[in-house]
């Protein structure tokens, strides 16, 4: 996915400024489980995802145990630490990458700046920021029951099978709150039941998450 294409989301930005951004822009790769904003970094970039996944985590909070995962970004997302790059605090969280990424990487200074300059792309910038809440706010409704295996459920209408088949289980498990020796059982109870149950893009433009949608 090319810069053009990341940028038609909420709304097409002007050929000028998608010019300039990829005048500013590097692209880089990480492997899988590389870190893409290290928890404590100063001057995080701004990441334009162009292909793979990657997710938002927490740092352990005891030593030897796992990170504690957040969220998850696939191409067309955007990434960066939302605390340096507003507050300029050390991030808070950290970004990784779950599969091999690739990305358009811009200066946060070359975003504020344009930003403040140009009314479009303010405009943009707030869209994707309302919308994201948006979408947090719609999420949070799914994945808060006090069943495990509901919110095992819920997300398997989130995301397609070939999305599962990319993320490993102690992320998901870590996503849905659900300890990893749970989560062999709720998947073992789900296999055994052979419930219908699949990525469902009607339920999700129902609820006006069809921007969950993940890429194939």
């Amino acid at each position: 996915m090319n810069l053009r294409c990341i940028t038609r989301d909420p709304f097409e930005l002007p050929d000028d400024i998608v010019n300039y951004l990829e005048e500013k822009a590097e692209i880089v790769t990480f492997r899988k489980n590389e870190s893409i904003i290290t928890p404590g970094e100063e001057n995080t970039p701004v990441y334009f995802l162009s292909a793979g996944l990657s997710r938002m985590v927490y740092p352990p909070k005891v030593a030897g145990e796992r990170e504690e995962t957040i969220l998850f970004g696939e191409a067309g997302n955007m990434a960066t630490s939302v605390s340096n790059f507003i507050l300029g605090l050390p991030a808070v969280m950290g970004v990784m990458a779950v599969t091999p990424v690739k990305a358009y990487k811009i200066d946060a200074n070359v975003i504020k700046d344009l930003y403040n300059r140009n009314h479009i792309f303010c405009r943009w910038m707030m869209e994707i920021a309302i919308k994201q809440l948006a979408h947090l706010e719609i999420r949070h409704t799914y994945f808060t029951s006090n069943d495990p295996y509901q919110r095992f459920i819920d997300f398997i209408r989130f995301k397609p099978k070939s999305y599962l088949r990319r993320v490993p289980g102690y992320m998901i498990a870590s996503y849905l709150s659900i300890p990893p020796n749970e989560y062999s059982r709720i998947k073992e109870r789900y296999e055994a039941e052979h419930l219908n149950v699949s990525y469902d893009k009607e339920f999700l433009d129902a609820v006006g998450l069809t921007g969950f949608a993940p890429e194939e």
